[in-house]
């Protein structure tokens, strides 16, 4: 059964990578989830030529994409299979003093921002970390996407000052935040 999810996905993947809100100029990153219990965007309005976003609870599904303005080191791509207890063992893996989202949030002052942000949202809801995100961090030209699922996710990260992937929560009701610089050219 996880197979034949993972073949669905990847055509998704495929399909929405090719036709939904992309064009041959620029750096794009997508992700599509399954499961999708609460999902909420922000930040930037969405505008087809650089920042879209999807999402159904009928069918638990959310599909973003963007293109992001590199802050000029040209990171290399790379596309992440993610449970929602994949997530959780990552997490499990660091003490109070490492930061498991090191990895896919490289900028430790917006990452920092983000952990302090978080911890001012008064509700659980994607709705609210973003809107909580949009007020304290100030970035104008950035999206922010907030998703909760309890099934798995594809996904494109870099490594670079203009992007952040950010993982919060606990136990088994983990946020994925996004957080992109966009390159509106």
């Amino acid at each position: 059964m996880i197979e034949f999810k993972l073949f669905i996905s990847l055509l998704v993947i495929g399909y929405a990578s090719a036709n939904f809100c992309t064009d041959d100029s620029g750096y794009w990153l997508s992700s599509v989830a399954q499961g999708v219990t609460d999902f909420s965007y922000g930040g930037s309005r969405l505008n087809s030529k650089y920042y879209c976003f999807e999402g159904c609870l009928n069918t638990g599904t959310a599909l973003q994409n963007y293109k992001i303005d590199l802050s000029g080191n040209n990171g290399t791509k790379l596309e992440r299979n993610r449970s929602v207890k994949d997530i959780s063992a990552h997490h499990a893996k660091f003490d109070d003093d490492d930061d498991p989202n090191a990895e896919s949030c490289v900028d430790p002052v917006l990452r920092q921002d983000v952990k302090n942000a978080l911890q001012k949202a008064t509700q659980n809801s994607c709705k609210n970390i973003v809107n909580t995100l949009v007020l304290n961090l100030n970035r104008p030209g950035w999206a922010i996407t907030c998703i909760r699922y309890n099934d798995f996710a594809i996904d494109d990260s870099v490594s670079d000052m203009n992007f952040c992937s950010y993982d919060a929560g606990q136990f088994q009701d983990y946020y994925t935040i996004r957080l992109a610089k966009l390159d509106m050219s």
